[in-house]
């Protein structure tokens, strides 16, 4: 298996006569942050839509930790055979999950307009994404058969809250808490799931300039303290050439430049399609 956690190959994605994702193909080194940028409409969200099984795309491949988990070739036969962890083949043209299924897989993800769920504490949100890597089922649940593991997932709950400085708002209503730590608590419920892999959807969109920089720091933090690989999409540049290690630039939905911050930064085509004319100072 490659270093690379995530492998993307010519996704592409058409709604009707639109294709908001052309041809897309990237890879996501192990332990790296990296970010996909653009103009607006340039497909970003639609590409994280495709490798979190949101959509199902409509050509391509998403390959994570060396294995299918999204596939539709449907102009040809596949490359590859993979052999499941069930031992199944992946033989068909179409390996499609659902965004649950690939968040057991380790893919963790939140969105660009913040998805708790508002009427529960923080402590709940938590709470919910914990029970993704639950061994108990709904009966076992119901009838208190696995009492341990519940008592064990509440106080992992507790101990990410208050890792995360969350811990004294455990009671307050989500939708109750300032905009940044609403953020803050979306990113601890995607980190409950136990991610390998997180993807942040414009995560300082809306922060002011002293939440961003916080948030900086934050997302080097939690690479290290949880051995993550972070895939994000950024609006805000001077973060993103802050963070990052490398990025991916796409337009109308198709790849028009990548490498480090410094090559994306003097990159005309970059600069003419996104960045616009630095003036000098």
């Amino acid at each position: 298996m490659s270093d690379n956690v995530l492998h993307v190959e010519n996704i592409t994605m058409q709604f009707g006569g639109v294709v908001a994702v052309n041809n897309l193909s990237l890879d996501i080194p192990e332990g790296k942050i990296v970010a996909l940028i653009g103009p607006n409409g340039a497909g970003k969200t639609t590409a994280f839509n495709c490798i979190t099984g949101v959509y199902e795309p409509t050509n391509g491949l998403v390959e994570f930790m060396g294995k299918p988990i999204v596939r539709n070739h449907p102009q040809g036969k596949m490359k590859k055979e993979y052999k499941g962890e069930n031992g199944d083949m992946y033989l068909g043209k179409v390996v499609a999950n659902t965004p649950d299924k690939i968040t057991k897989h380790g893919i963790a993800r939140t969105f660009q307009n913040i998805r708790l769920w508002k009427s529960m504490t923080v402590f709940e949100n938590v709470l919910v994404a914990k029970h993704m890597r639950a061994h108990q089922n709904v009966f076992t649940a119901t009838f208190r058969l696995n009492a341990a593991e519940e008592r064990r997932m509440r106080e992992e709950t507790m101990a990410l809250l208050e890792e995360q400085g969350l811990d004294k708002y455990k009671d307050e209503i989500a939708s109750s808490l300032p905009y940044g730590l609403q953020r803050r608590l979306e990113i601890a419920r995607a980190l409950a799931t136990e991610p390998k892999l997180l993807l942040l959807d414009e995560p300082a969109a809306g922060m002011n300039p002293q939440e961003t920089l916080e948030l900086a720091q934050f997302i080097h933090e939690i690479r290290e303290k949880y051995d993550l690989t972070i895939f994000l999409i950024e609006h805000h540049m001077e973060l993103v050439m802050q963070i990052s290690d490398y990025i991916y630039v796409i337009d109308f939905g198709s790849e028009i430049a990548q490498g480090t911050p410094k090559e994306v930064q003097n990159n005309q085509r970059v600069i003419d399609a996104y960045l616009g004319v630095v003036e000098d100072e």
